[in-house]
């Protein structure tokens, strides 16, 4: 896959919008390898990450905006399963396109690895280099086992595979703590705020559950926003509790960002969907995307419109 660039390339590294720590990972590792090769890149994302992540190398080198007239040469797209998730301005082309993803959707490239049986991004990233021979450092193998743990939940998930504990295995051989990257990806992370904290007692609260869709939802309305220091509170978190608690096949977590729009984070356990729609795919039908148990979307629009357009795709 690497012999695809050349030393000349000036190369956009981008994932999707509202990042998580295998988005966040696999495009910082991805920097390092291009940067050991000694070729120009940029990091682009949409939507800066939580700073329980800048542990990672490089993370201040991400930037949320690209400079006018820029001119890449190259697009190597992170993680992202639908194009417009990665939020590129409208006037930016490239000679060619790379996708590196483990999601279904709509992905473009001149090159495309696509692998939906890899448990996160940056487990796709590891085989590549074990492939191509090139050598992992400890920087690497931090910025690749942080989207593993991250995507497979402490190693929880279904996407856990042999495959993804043997190369997890061998990125702890790099020395890299596991320990530190599971505080930063599950304890210090803005859910584990105080401001988070009430917000989730606000949640729970509300807590209804849909009769004859299986839905269990609540939301955060922008008013609840507003009285809080920050706005940019990452709440997916709630949505897995909700899941876990809940005796229903769905969850379902609404945030009013802004007047008007509203971002959906969908939920659900392997041992309850079966042959059931999987959230995924609901979650593409509204322009977003994620994993078949994990997804998420944004619209336009009030909680109550939002709220029913979810509920008319699982009736």
């Amino acid at each position: 896959m690497f012999d695809f660039f050349k030393k000349e390339d000036y190369v956009l590294i981008a994932s999707h919008e509202n990042p998580d720590p295998d988005a966040v990972g696999s495009l910082l590792c991805i920097n390092l390898i291009l940067k050991k090769m000694g070729i120009n890149t940029f990091l682009y994302l949409s939507d800066i990450p939580s700073g329980s992540l800048s542990f990672l190398p490089n993370f201040f080198e991400i930037k949320d905006e690209i400079p006018k007239n820029s001119n890449f040469d190259v697009l190597l797209a992170l993680d992202y399963s639908d194009y417009s998730r990665l939020r590129l301005p409208e006037n930016l082309s490239f000679k060619k396109i790379i996708t590196i993803d483990h999601h279904r959707g709509n992905q473009e490239g001149d090159l495309k690895i696509i692998d939906i049986e890899s448990s996160s991004t940056c487990e796709i990233i590891y085989w590549l280099m074990k492939k191509e021979e090139l050598e992992i450092n400890k920087e690497m193998a931090t910025c690749l086992l942080s989207g593993i743990v991250a995507d497979t939940g402490g190693f929880s998930h279904i996407s856990t595979s042999s495959n993804t504990l043997k190369a997890a295995s061998d990125l702890l051989s790099k020395g890299v703590s596991l320990s530190k990257i599971s505080e930063h990806v599950f304890l210090t992370g803005p859910v584990f705020s105080m401001q988070s904290a009430e917000i989730l007692g606000k949640v729970l609260l509300r807590l209804k559950v849909i009769p004859g869709c299986d839905l269990a939802y609540s939301y955060v309305s922008f008013e609840d926003l507003e009285n809080y220091s920050s706005q940019d509170l990452k709440l997916n978190g709630i949505s897995s509790i909700i899941s876990k608690e809940s005796k229903c096949l769905y969850a379902l977590l609404l945030v009013e960002y802004e007047k008007g729009k509203v971002k959906g984070s969908l939920r659900s356990e392997p041992f309850k969907l079966a042959e059931k729609k999987k959230v995924d795919c609901i979650a593409r039908e509204l322009g977003g995307g994620g994993h078949p148990y994990a997804a998420g979307f944004k619209q336009d629009g009030t909680i109550d419109e939002v709220l029913e357009k979810v509920i008319n795709m699982i009736r």
